[in-house]
């Protein structure tokens, strides 16, 4: 449906161009009110990280001068270009700190950007506040431009504490404001990005999608840019990601590349308003494809049903971990050659790097489940579970076919990920072994993400508006798991992580008491999601 801005009493044709914005300015408040929380949690935790992951890195991966000229050496000459890299100028802690997590930090960046401004447009449109916000005084583009503003503040947040966090761990202050200002070059690309994706596409998770896709692929070419060239070859200057790279940071730096980032930014927005002004309030560019008058036969089971509203979501992060794997297990005969601290001496430093990547695997899996399940309160507020209820599916039914096609999704996709990964760490090092190893690591570590997707279940059913507390918990159990040695913490602490209970193998033995211990937790979240479900009302009435 669209609502309208009926034009003042005595004028007839087009409305004045500035009518179009009316409202922006309340819309920014409303827009920085809600997000009052989202937003600090975000700022703080990528501003944090960088003298977290500084610190973490000195202490455990470069704290001898000889380390750190092993590590640097690795960036430069082994496949870890793909992720990390390039090194600029001389070799010190600070430029290996931006070599090893300059990426990550600016995927971060561009992920926030991502979240904020779909939350702020196409998903307003899809629960109907947008309709409601459009019968007030308030104009055609004002929810877009409030976003993009919110965004733009974000940013300039984001470039302020980032700077003053790489200060802190002893950037030159003109170095520091060069970093910060890349992140909120690419977080601004990205904000773009998704104001385009959120016109074409009908659904939040289309929108999310599209722009993840993109980010995808410059993260893909800025990888194989990097190994074309040891500082970037071309097509590392194709990725909106290079292009904050090249600012060249504690090396000969430049500004000049971000105006790159500022211009294709500047001709995405336009491009966003231009398809905004061709489409209806909550209408897209790609229409949806009608569906079939009857279900076939096969779909007429709650379980398929499931299934199939889940196959596209399980075949893309499939796709995505048989990627990601092949590349990180690629890396395993050149971790042999190593000889850094992360790994004790003693270790083989080839099955090391295995164990921590199907850790990395795990994290990867927990936030599929997490999605997964949280889903299913959207779709309870959205009133799409209503019909489905309405039939002669109750509710237990209902819960236990999607959350079993999670729960089966958790466990097919380690397996696809362990056996990629394997595949590429026989490939580089020769020795077969070790994709039966990868393979079984990956699937033994299902029980905690069994856990993690049965803790959104459990408030699915108690406590619903408390949902985003599981990201919560799959957050605190990998930062604790991951950096709780560096940091010292006590050892009761780090049993509170979810992730904390299995051995990482192939360097450690099969744990089947701990196995069925969390199998058996995520059994009894999941039953008490159901009694909380089957005892309260509806969203959706």
């Amino acid at each position: 449906m669209t609502a309208t801005v009926s034009p003042a009493r005595g004028r007839t044709g087009t409305s004045p161009a500035g009518s179009h914005l009316t409202g922006t300015g309340t819309m920014v408040r409303l827009a920085l009110r809600r997000d009052r929380i989202k937003l600090t949690i975000w700022l703080v935790a990528i501003t944090v990280m960088v003298p977290r992951f500084y610190n973490a890195a000195v202490s455990a991966v470069v704290p001898t001068p000889e380390a750190l000229a092993e590590a640097s050496q690795m960036i430069r000459v082994s496949f870890m270009r793909v992720l990390g890299g390039p090194l600029f100028g001389d070799v010190t802690t600070q430029s290996y700190f931006l070599a090893a997590y300059w990426v990550e930090f600016l995927l971060a960046a561009a992920i926030m950007n991502m979240m904020l401004i779909t939350r702020h447009t196409r998903a307003e449109e899809q629960t109907g506040r947008a309709e409601l916000i459009r019968a007030a005084v308030v104009g055609r583009h004002a929810q877009l431009t409030g976003a993009l503003i919110t965004a733009l503040i974000s940013n300039a947040a984001l470039a302020v504490l980032t700077t003053a966090a790489t200060i802190s761990i002893g950037f030159p202050v003109g170095s520091a404001l060069l970093f910060g200002a890349s992140l909120a070059a690419v977080g601004l690309v990205f904000a773009g990005v998704t104001a385009v994706a959120v016109q074409v596409t009908e659904h939040p998770r289309g929108a999310n999608g599209l722009a993840g896709i993109a980010l995808f692929t410059v993260w893909l070419l800025r990888g194989a840019g990097a190994l074309q060239s040891q500082e970037g070859g071309p097509l590392f200057w194709l990725s909106p990601i290079g292009w904050s790279q090249q600012t060249r940071v504690l090396a000969d730096e430049r500004w000049w590349p971000l105006g790159l980032s500022l211009l294709f930014a500047l001709l995405l927005i336009m491009g966003a308003y231009s398809l905004s002004s061709r489409r209806d309030l909550g209408a897209s560019l790609m229409a949806p494809r009608p569906g079939r008058p009857s279900a076939p036969s096969w779909l007429r089971t709650p379980f398929r049903l499931a299934l199939r509203l889940q196959q596209g979501a399980i075949a893309g992060w499939g796709a995505a971990f048989l990627a990601i794997g092949l590349v990180l297990g690629a890396m395993t005969g050149g971790m042999e050659q190593t000889n850094l601290p992360i790994f004790s001496a003693d270790a083989d430093f080839g099955r090391a790097w295995i164990s921590l990547m199907v850790f990395t695997g795990s994290l990867y899996t927990g936030v599929f489940g997490v999605l997964s399940v949280i889903r299913l309160r959207a779709e309870e507020v959205r009133g799409r579970i209503g019909p489905v209820l309405a039939g002669p599916t109750g509710r237990s039914t209902w819960y236990w076919s999607s959350v079993l096609v999670t729960a089966l999704a958790v466990v097919v996709l380690p397996a696809v990920y362990g056996g990629a990964l394997g595949i590429g760490a026989a490939l580089s090092t020769g020795d077969t072994s070790l994709v039966g190893e990868a393979f079984w690591a990956s699937l033994i570590r299902a029980p905690e993400v069994l856990v993690l997707l049965a803790i959104p279940a459990a408030l699915l059913g108690l406590a619903p508006r408390a949902m985003a507390a599981a990201w919560a918990v799959l957050v605190y159990s990998g930062f604790v798991q991951v950096l709780g040695s560096y940091m010292n913490m006590p050892e009761w602490v780090v049993n509170t992580s979810v992730l904390s209970h299995l051995p990482w193998h192939p360097l450690g033995a099969f744990a089947p008491v701990a196995t069925v211990v969390l199998t058996a937790i995520a059994a009894v979240l999941m039953i008490l999601g159901l009694y909380g479900l089957r005892r309260r009302d509806l969203a959706s009435g």
